[in-house]
C-alpha cells in the first residue's frame, strides 16, 4: 500500500518537475513572470482502492508571499498557501471533477505525465490569469472563487495590503457582527483572527 503511494507521488514529482513545479512542504510551486504570484499545485489523494489503485485529483492555485505571511501570522494557516485555487477538472473542457488513477502494476510514470500535461495545458492559464497581484486584488471578490470559510480572512487581508484599512476593518466588523457570540469553531477562530489582525496592522 505504502509502496504504490510512494511510487506514484515520486512519478508525479518527476513529471511535474519537467514543467518547473518543485515540491515544497507537500505542495508544488512554480515561479511565474509576475513579481507577486507563484503557481501553486496540490494533489488530493483518495486511497479507498488501495493497494490496487491510488486516485489523484490536482488543485491549481496562486500563492502570494505577502498575503501568505499575514495569514500565517493572523489566521494560523500553514505555508505555503494559495490565495485562490480551483480543482483542475473544472478548468478542463468537461468542467467537472477529474482524477487520475495510478494502478498497481501499470506504468505510473505515464499516468503522472498525463497529469502533468493537463496541469500545464489547463491549469497554467488559470495561474497566469491570477498571478498578477493587481488583477487578483481587484477582481477576486466578485469572482466567486473564494469559499465562504476563507473569504473573510482573505478579503480583509487583501484590502489591508492594498492600503485600504477602512475597507479591511469594515469587512472584519461585518463578519464579527454576523457570527455574534457563537461558540462554534469558525466563530471562535475568526475572533482570534480579528484580534491578531488588529495587532498586525
Amino acid at each position: 500500500m505504502a509502496s504504490l503511494k510512494t511510487d506514484a507521488l515520486r512519478a508525479c514529482d518527476a513529471a511535474l518537475g519537467i514543467h518547473d513545479f518543485k515540491k515544497r512542504r507537500g505542495v508544488y510551486l512554480r515561479s511565474t513572470a509576475a513579481s507577486t504570484g507563484d503557481g501553486w499545485l496540490g494533489l488530493n489523494l483518495a486511497t479507498w482502492d488501495m493497494p490496487e489503485a491510488l486516485h489523484v485529483s490536482p488543485v491549481v492555485g496562486v500563492r502570494y508571499e505577502h498575503l501568505e505571511r499575514v495569514l500565517v501570522e493572523t489566521a494560523g494557516w500553514s505555508a505555503p498557501l494559495a490565495g485562490v485555487t480551483r480543482p483542475l477538472g473544472y478548468l478542463m473542457p468537461q468542467n467537472s471533477f477529474v482524477q487520475w488513477e495510478f494502478k498497481s502494476g501499470t506504468d505510473l510514470a505515464a499516468t503522472a505525465q498525463e497529469l502533468a500535461v493537463a496541469v500545464s495545458q489547463y491549469g497554467q492559464p488559470f495561474i497566469d490569469q491570477w498571478s498578477d497581484w493587481q488583477a487578483f486584488s481587484t477582481s477576486i471578490e466578485e469572482s466567486g472563487l473564494l469559499a465562504e470559510h476563507v473569504k473573510y480572512y482573505v478579503l480583509p487581508t487583501i484590502r489591508a495590503l492594498s492600503g485600504d484599512m477602512p475597507g479591511a476593518d469594515r469587512l472584519i466588523r461585518q463578519e464579527l457582527d454576523r457570527t455574534g457570540n457563537s461558540t462554534d469553531l469558525y466563530a471562535k477562530s475568526y475572533r482570534e483572527f480579528a484580534r491578531k489582525f488588529s495587532q498586525a496592522f
